[in-house]
């Protein structure tokens, strides 16, 4: 898979947003993320993958690389 450059303006909005939460996520945003992972886009998904990096998600990234998404649903109903 190649590398794919994101936008500085969309790794900005993802970081503000971050900050916004206080670096962390709700139950309901990280199944909204999982939504839009598996919908998406090679761009969307890269920028998906950033903003779960910023917060110290590297977990849940790669449930979501692997294609676990039920998986990663099971874990968030844990939160």
């Amino acid at each position: 898979m190649t590398k794919i450059e994101l936008r500085e303006s969309d790794m900005q909005r993802a970081r503000n947003l971050n900050r916004k939460n206080g670096w962390g996520l709700t139950a309901d945003q990280m199944k909204r993320i999982i939504s839009a992972y598996e919908k998406g886009n090679d761009y969307k998904r890269a920028l998906i993958e950033y903003r779960l990096t910023d917060v110290n998600y590297h977990n849940e990234i790669e449930l979501l690389k692997d294609g676990k998404f039920n998986e990663l649903r099971e874990l968030v109903k844990e939160w």
